[in-house]
């Protein structure tokens, strides 16, 4: 059982995570805003807590985040390390000191197509991302594909249990010289590849994952929300192939699953996901260190091509 805290400037997310925790034996110790609360209340809080949940990002810092990490807790953030850039070096290293896990609100981690593959996926050899992005406004488009490429190399990179070797990374430009497509090649230490392009101005955005292994082919669509895993089996005569659907499931089940959920529901459930990690002595899905290891090599790529 697990005591949680929450620092967010809003009441509703102790509404929110109190349901979610209901079954699951864990609790909310409290809520504060640490913009409003008296001196020492956050730190009392947070020392009275086994976890530290921070829904959304308090006055646009990371200093409450910080504290919770001096104060040897673990720590959930809603929010993707894309939020946090120039804060995520130093939590890292603080957060290896004081011997905690946090986690970070990488939602695609918990997206049930992904999740439903994950059991399905050793050893990839090869992972190949496509994302066809909308057109942006202006002045949004640079950092709109930098999110996307983030959030894709995090997918991936997750997901090899590797380190990486080499990047190489390539823009295609029209006569203005706007960037087109990105094309971003990661060669790991362990032989396997991870393959991204990213394409912008799409008129129907698309968003799709391919993960090739010895067992078969891994197919996630991570916009529609399907996979299937393709299973090359040996025979006599050589191989057959057989197709498993792996989300949606099919039934009754499958229509109250795929039921539209609150944003605040998708955050709570994210730290409970968590909470179960921790009890079993496991690391987080989308941990600070994965995020931040797939920012470093974003800022490679973006050092490499400019402005894209």
């Amino acid at each position: 059982m697990y005591s949680v805290g929450i620092l967010s400037g809003q009441e509703k997310w102790s509404e929110v995570l109190g349901e979610i925790l209901k079954t699951s034996g864990s609790s909310v110790s409290g809520w504060i805003n640490p913009e409003e609360a008296a001196p020492g209340a956050t730190q009392e809080l947070i020392d009275f807590s086994d976890l530290v949940w921070i829904p959304e990002k308090i006055n646009g810092g990371m200093q409450e985040a910080i504290q919770v990490i001096r104060r040897s807790r673990h720590l959930s953030l809603g929010f993707p390390v894309v939020e946090f850039m120039d804060e995520a070096p130093f939590m890292v290293k603080l957060a290896h000191e004081a011997h905690v896990q946090v986690q970070v609100g990488h939602h695609d981690w918990h997206h049930p197509a992904f999740r439903s593959a994950l059991p399905h996926i050793s050893q990839p050899q090869s992972i190949r991302i496509t994302d066809l992005l909308p057109e942006f406004q202006p002045g949004e488009s640079h950092r709109q594909v930098f999110k996307a490429i983030l959030a894709n190399l995090d997918l991936a990179l997750g997901l090899t249990g590797s380190t990486v070797r080499k990047v190489r990374s390539h823009a295609s430009r029209m006569v203005d010289g706007t960037a087109f497509q990105l094309d971003i090649r990661v060669e790991l230490h362990n032989g396997s590849i991870i393959s991204l392009a990213v394409q912008k101005f799409a008129d129907t955005p698309e968003r799709r994952m391919e993960i090739i292994q010895a067992e078969g082919t891994i197919n996630i669509d991570l916009r529609q929300g399907t996979s299937t895993f393709r299973e090359y089996l040996e025979n006599p005569t050589g191989y057959t192939s057989k197709s498993l659907v792996l989300w949606p499931p099919s039934g009754e089940a499958a229509l109250i699953q795929l039921e539209e959920t609150p944003v605040e529901e998708v955050v709570a459930r994210q730290c409970l996901t968590f909470i179960h990690a921790l009890q079993k002595g496991r690391h987080s899905l989308s941990s600070l260190e994965g995020g931040f290891k797939a920012l470093e090599i974003a800022r490679q790529v973006e050092t490499s091509l400019g402005v894209f």
